[in-house]
């Protein structure tokens, strides 16, 4: 496994630009354009979507933290008071929602993704419970219900073709409906170009009324972004 790893313990580019390549598959599916794979070798265990890398676990510590981004966004968390309540939008191999469940057991996790086969990955392969709370559902729908979450997390970009929604108005509008008061909207954010960035800085600052904090992952496109109600 070390080979995979940098010193600080976080995942190689190597292994990220190669991870379609190595270990062994336990799983494939393709449904119309979008085909998903769980690979693995020795302790490592990990989720790509078209040939690119989602997540990845170690599996008998599925709430370590694997990729720098993630390790910036748990130092994100620790300077907000402990949550009650969380939205995670987007779970991919789960460890986000792995980790929050170690770090705060006491808080309850609602996961979200719309695609049955990353919910059917992580429930088989990356010691999902089958009772916990994972809803296959709409990203909008849950948003227009009436529950208000502490955190909402939203991990949702990746090299696939993002959402309209992802930059208009109303989704932003509810995602800010869906917080407590000074509950904190969390972002990991990819952008493929300067422009997206700064579209995204805009959405937050007009439905926020603040500007975010954002930190850029070296290395990586990948931007942590938060921003409080």
């Amino acid at each position: 496994m070390q080979e995979f790893l940098t010193p600080d313990g976080m995942i190689a580019n190597d292994f990220v630009r190669q991870s379609h390549q190595l270990g062994h598959l336990l799983y494939w599916h393709k449904q119309g354009k979008i085909s998903v794979q769980v690979r693995q070798d020795k302790m490592l265990r990990w989720l790509l979507i078209n040939d690119t890398l989602q997540s990845v676990i170690e599996i008998n510590h599925p709430e370590h933290l694997l990729f720098p981004h993630l390790n910036i966004l748990a130092n994100l968390f620790e300077n907000s008071p402990s949550p009650s309540s969380v939205l995670e939008l987007g779970l991919g191999a789960g460890a986000i929602r792995d980790y929050l469940k170690s770090r705060y057991p006491d808080a309850y996790v609602t996961s979200v993704d719309n695609n049955p086969d990353i919910i059917h990955c992580y429930k088989r392969y990356f010691g999902g419970d089958p009772m916990c709370a994972l809803k296959c559902d709409d990203v909008m729908h849950i948003l227009e219900q009436p529950k208000k979450y502490d955190w909402i997390i939203l991990d949702l970009f990746s090299d696939l073709d993002a959402p309209l929604f992802l930059f208009q108005h109303k989704f932003y509008h509810l995602l800010r409906a869906a917080l407590n008061d000074g509950g904190t909207l969390y972002i990991n954010f990819l952008a493929e170009h300067d422009s997206q960035l700064k579209q995204l800085t805009h959405l937050l600052i007009a439905n926020f009324g603040k500007k975010p904090i954002m930190h850029a992952v070296p290395d990586y496109a990948n931007h942590i972004i938060a921003v409080s109600k």
